[in-house]
């Protein structure tokens, strides 16, 4: 019975040392049911899955590297949670010896027009924040792990399995190229900017308060899968402009899309006075009258009246052009039945009758 209890408890233990836990955080966060209902009535979970964890980049990270206000265990109730510009004690720059943190990351990010407090209320707590892209599988899929020959070339001189996959996930991944497709970034950036209800709160908010948002801000997703850029995207072209090629700099592009700026700000690449060198990332000749053409371009009042009554006027056609086909067929049949013509499908298809001449085509 003891050699059996012993087996009972080997998968169980092969489950939580899929990474070191020095610090004993599993012996209550192992647990599912351990979460708590907050004061606003919102389910929050603890509970830690180890083997999802160790595959994570941030798995030789101890828990309290981050989770820095936990002095004692058991711990007091946490009311601060972490903050991605939080230093790391166990983890060094290799660079510079000194402890590990994305604090350049995250203040270009605080800066931005999605800049935000990590616990905040109210219309703030519908902007991003740093897992909500991050965490996102459109932003970070579930990649295979590398290559058999990759690993088998490493491990001649590191001598180590192990080490050769972590760091092919963690350093390989960001070497290479790992920019999301178009239809992918839209995808991401439409999760809130298509988001109907969240839109108008802010747009309220914004008239409340007498602040100023976009002009296109109600209707970005929209006008762009209407635009030229979205209907190439839409079809599967990998090469059309996507929202981060204009909103974002081309010059080290993964720390410009973490600093979205407003059209209105002078350092955004789509204001005024930039767009024409945005324009010639992809268009050489764009000139100041080309880079007047909106990228966003369905109408609004006020807005974009030529483009909307032609829209109208050619929706009226095509109506008015497939009712007269439509008709013009009916009419032809009847008139052909009347007149004894029967279509048949053999031989191919064809209307076929009896000639006054003689020269019968029905089989």
């Amino acid at each position: 019975m003891f050699a059996l209890f012993i087996l009972a408890l080997i998968p169980l233990r092969s489950a939580y040392a899929v990474f070191d836990d020095d610090e004993a955080c599993l012996l209550c966060h192992k647990y599912p049911r351990m979460t708590r209902v907050t004061e606003e009535g919102a389910i929050r979970s603890y509970y830690v899955m180890p083997e999802v964890y160790a595959n994570t980049v941030h798995r030789n990270v101890p828990c309290r590297d981050c989770h820095t206000y936990i002095k004692e265990l058991p711990h007091k109730p946490v009311k601060e949670g972490v903050r991605c510009d939080t230093e790391c004690h166990s983890i060094k720059n290799p660079a510079t010896g000194k402890p590990f943190s994305h604090e350049v990351i995250y203040n270009a990010y605080r800066d931005s027009v999605h800049g935000r407090d990590k616990n905040v209320e109210g219309i703030e707590s519908d902007k991003p924040y740093c897992v909500t892209c991050h965490t996102n599988p459109i932003y970070d899929p579930n990649e295979a792990g590398p290559p058999e020959h990759v690993i088998g070339r490493c491990v001649l001189c590191h001598e180590n399995e192990k080490f050769v996959v972590q760091w092919y996930k963690h350093t390989s991944r960001r070497i290479r190229e790992v920019k999301r497709s178009p239809a992918e970034i839209v995808q991401l950036c439409a999760s809130c900017h298509d988001d109907k209800k969240l839109v108008k709160r802010h747009m309220d908010q914004a008239e409340k308060e007498g602040r100023e948002l976009g002009r296109k801000f109600p209707i970005a997703v929209k006008s762009y899968n209407e635009s030229f850029h979205g209907k190439l995207t839409n079809y599967g072209y990998q090469d059309a402009a996507n929202c981060l090629d204009c909103h974002a700099e081309s010059d080290n592009y993964y720390k410009s899309v973490h600093e979205i700026r407003p059209s209105r700000d002078p350092l955004s690449p789509v204001h005024l006075n930039n767009k024409v060198e945005t324009c010639r990332q992809c268009h050489r000749l764009a000139d100041t009258n080309y880079a007047q053409l909106d990228p966003h371009p369905t109408a609004l009042p006020g807005d974009g009246e030529f483009r909307h009554m032609a829209e109208f006027i050619y929706h009226i056609i095509s109506v008015i052009t497939i009712i007269g086909l439509v008709g013009l067929s009916m009419i032809e049949t009847y008139g052909r039945r009347r007149d004894g013509v029967a279509f048949r499908l053999k031989q191919g298809t064809s209307w076929r009758r009896k000639s006054k001449r003689g020269r019968d085509r029905v089989i």
